[in-house]
């Protein structure tokens, strides 16, 4: 027996339960259902490393909608440890395995929001007990669980990216000793190098060790121990945290007339439209349009994925003018008491891409000079000399330094040149800014003038 559904969600975290939600406000008739692997759906990622660090006390507020919920009041039927292994798109067809048992179901359109998982390194050793992964709530779980139960007296993190720099500071927090490993020569490498050593300052201020340029070999256990074998000798920890990277969940897919990325992105349009009729892909299996080079980038964000799959469940329902536009790659992490926050491209970034770019850093004032608690932020700017846009900012600093951010990426997104950003008409105030807002500082520096 075959079950058929109007619309079938692949996927029940951000992206999968935003596309459901939306199609069902728009049509309150059509059957839906959403298939999910894990054990819990709708709920927030972002926030795991708070929970683990005891600022959340209970994993449930991370929950934005509670199953039953969707169930019960908004008719999404849920499946949780339900892995879609098989997708038949002549057929429209899905096989889902659950409890040893595979079952077959129909769809009108399907929406695939299988987002990614964390790279698993190919180290002897990498599967031991006391490794762990942070990717999905469930290990965010465990992570906490294993803190409470066995009060580690030492964590090792290697990755230095921002999960690895908000993971250090939720270990500090438990009053952990904590040592970031990174293979290349910094953490936060996507960051300017002025940004990058206000956050080693960070670090090193809360007695964060950290060993660039380390390999790690093999992950022996002895007794309740952890020895890593690195390229710099033996580390001893208690428990190991292990966040490279991720890759789409797109395995199941490969051998289907899916068009996909190179390393496994589901390609999609503006309408999170794939090459495939009534198919549709949102959030971190997805690719998403940069703005700057008008081309198809594979950048996982949070934000990007609650748009996608707004736009993939309206557009399922019928609503054939929602549109997603693309993105600048907007992104912030708290390390401590530093706020960073980055937009676009900086000038590595963009000569990487071929784009021509200047940079130019500058420190200023969060708040009039002579108002009580005024701070420094460091704000870095790139543009395009050749039409004088921006294409990338950086901040770091405290007192909303990375909301400031926000002003950049909207600036980008309009296509404004730097000329426009310097005077830019923005609000003053002498708790929240100085005359000239640090962003309006940090444009002036580009600014030609030439005496007539």
């Amino acid at each position: 027996m075959m079950t058929d559904y109007d619309i079938i969600v692949i996927g029940g975290d951000a992206a999968g339960m935003s596309a459901a939600s939306q199609a069902r406000r728009i049509n309150h008739d059509i059957k839906i259902a959403v298939f999910e692997k894990g054990h819990h759906v709708s709920y927030a990622a972002c926030g795991m490393p708070y929970y683990i660090s005891g600022d959340i006390d209970d994993h449930m507020r991370l929950v934005a909608i509670d199953k039953d919920d969707f169930t019960n009041k908004r008719n999404i039927h849920i499946f949780t440890e339900s892995e879609v292994i098989q997708v038949d798109f002549k057929a429209r067809k899905i096989t889902v395995t659950c409890e040893n048992c595979d079952s077959y179901y129909r769809y009108s359109s399907l929406i695939i929001a299988t987002g990614a998982r964390a790279v698993i390194p190919p180290l002897d050793g990498i599967h031991n007990e006391g490794v762990f992964f942070l990717r999905n709530l469930y290990q965010g779980i465990t992570i906490r669980d294993f803190i409470d139960n066995n009060k580690p007296g030492s964590g090792v993190i290697i990755g230095g990216g921002f999960i690895g720099l908000e993971m250090a500071e939720a270990l500090r927090k438990r009053n952990i000793k904590t040592t970031i490993i990174e293979m290349m020569d910094s953490v936060a490498m996507s960051m300017s190098p002025d940004i990058r050593e206000k956050i080693n300052q960070e670090l090193e201020e809360h007695d964060v060790s950290v060993m660039t340029g380390t390999t790690v070999h093999s992950v022996v256990r002895e007794n309740n121990t952890l020895v890593l074998k690195t390229s710099r000798g033996d580390i001893i920890t208690d428990f190991l945290i292990v966040s490279i990277g991720i890759v789409p969940n797109t395995d199941f897919l490969l051998d289907t007339p899916l068009a996909l990325t190179q390393k496994g992105a589901i390609i999609v349009n503006e309408e999170s439209k794939t090459n495939i009729d009534n198919v549709y892909a949102a959030g971190d299996c997805a690719t998403v349009k940069h703005l700057v080079t008008g081309g198809t980038f594979y950048m996982p964000l949070g934000s990007t994925a609650n748009k996608q799959g707004r736009v993939a469940g309206l557009q399922s329902a019928g609503i054939v003018t929602e549109r997603f536009n693309g993105i600048v790659g907007s992104q912030f992490v708290k390390v401590f008491d530093l706020e960073v926050g980055k937009t676009g491209f900086n000038e590595a970034e963009a000569k990487k891409l071929s784009i021509p770019a200047v940079s130019a850093s500058t420190l200023w004032k969060s708040r009039a000079g002579y108002y009580p608690g005024s701070e420094i932020i460091l704000v870095s700017l790139t543009i395009n000399p050749e039409n004088r846009k921006i294409i990338g900012g950086e901040f770091a600093g405290t007192q909303g330094a990375a909301l400031r951010t926000n002003v950049i990426a909207t600036a980008i997104a309009a296509g404004m040149t730097i000329e426009d950003i310097a005077y830019l008409d923005l609000g003053y105030a002498p708790p929240f800014s100085p005359v000239w807002d640090p962003v309006n500082a940090a444009a002036q520096k580009f600014i030609r003038r030439i005496p007539a």
